[in-house]
């Protein structure tokens, strides 16, 4: 057991506070201690105090300690009397203490049961509904507005076809001999020559090193006193003494070992040979404003050969009302059915995109690819 300290309560009646724990009766109205709280001076509820700070400790001097029956006081049941420990009959009322049932703990129970039963319940203020939700659907319909609205089509009877205009080219292919080298002879090389070389570099443990590394860890420096303070439910409390370690941060060095590689080379054969392959050398090309595409003429040499084809079909698309022309590259197929001087209907999303030449619905014909 530890050191008793004094406690104090507060009288219900009068409301007369800090009253000695040894006294059963408060000194301003004279009524016995009935359905209190026991607490110290200079202390909160569970706090902890170190051993250099309990000067302000009110603590009960050894020889009355002798004496203190450190059980709880019991309560009387029919004048709410707390009575000692020691007492058989209640002091206020005589009454026996076998006719009560509770004690200072259980007394307090009870007290706080009844406070939270007769607690009103909260009343909760109605939510405001949020206008986020309406915000965000107005902004969702803005957007599915605009974006209705942008790919929305627009057609004009005011176009025409004002030119039409091909272009074809083949890629003229020349057979040259390069000079070139490798780990390997490709299919059509001649080799000129060979020789040993390095083809990479391998790593390869040599050998370890030793390095120091700084490490910290907790160790117990020393071990503390603490004290708590449990209610004994008399007018008094035990001071408990408690130990807890202290730690602090030890440095130290290790030696620890690290792999140390070097870079090894690897050989291998490397051979330079000629070989002939077919490279882009220039391109024969054709074009005119009319309506009769053809190939080029390549005029070949012996050591030349056609490559790939390409070609490219446009019209000229004018606005009759404003005179303004684009061009657009569209498909042979399509290109064929064009003629210079045909009136179209010329239809175009609102913000610019897929224009075509479509009938007077709007719906698409002839896709057009802008030429820039």
């Amino acid at each position: 057991m530890g050191k008793l300290v004094m406690g104090y309560w507060d009288c219900p009646y009068c409301e007369n506070k800090g009253i000695r724990g040894d006294s059963a009766v408060c000194p301003s109205c004279g009524r016995p201690r009935g359905e209190v709280k026991f607490y110290m001076k200079n202390q909160a509820q569970d706090e902890e105090r170190r051993e250099d700070d309990v000067s302000d400790i009110e603590y009960v001097d050894e020889e009355t300690a002798k004496h203190v029956n450190r059980n709880p006081d019991w309560y009387c049941s029919f004048c709410e009397t707390l009575n000692s420990d020691n007492a058989d009959t209640c002091r206020s009322c005589g009454a026996s203490r076998a006719d009560s049932e509770a004690n200072y703990f259980q007394m307090l129970e009870k007290k706080r049961e009844r406070e939270a039963a007769h607690q009103q319940p909260v009343q909760q203020q109605p939510q405001k509904r949020s206008r986020m939700p309406m915000v965000l659907i107005a902004l969702v319909l803005v957007i599915v507005g605009l974006f209705m609205f942008m790919n929305g089509r627009t057609t004009s009877k005011d176009y025409s076809i004002s030119s039409v205009s091909w272009q074809r080219a083949i890629q003229i292919e020349q057979n040259r001999m390069f000079s070139e080298s490798g780990w390997s002879v490709p299919s059509g090389g001649t080799v000129t020559s060979e020789r040993t070389e390095i083809h990479h570099y391998d790593s390869v443990l040599d050998h370890y090193e030793s390095y120091q590394v700084q490490r910290s860890r907790q160790v117990v420096d020393h071990y503390e006193t603490y004290y708590t303070y449990t209610d004994l439910g008399n007018g008094m409390f035990d001071q408990v003494e408690h130990e807890r370690p202290v730690y602090k941060t030890e440095y130290y060095t290790e030696t620890e070992q690290r792999p140390v590689y070097v870079q090894v080379p690897r050989y291998a054969t490397k051979y330079y040979y000629d070989i002939w392959r077919w490279t882009p050398n220039r391109q024969a090309t054709a074009g005119a404003d009319d309506h009769d595409p053809y190939w080029p003429d390549t005029n070949l040499a012996e050591d030349e050969r056609e490559g790939q084809r390409a070609e490219v079909y446009r019209v000229t698309i004018t606005n009759s009302k404003t005179g303004e022309s684009a061009r657009y590259r569209v498909r042979q197929t399509d290109w064929d059915q064009l003629k210079a001087g045909d009136s179209i209907y010329f239809t175009v999303k609102r913000s610019g995109d897929e224009p075509c030449i479509s009938d007077e619905k709007g719906n698409p014909i002839i896709t057009l690819t802008r030429d820039y």
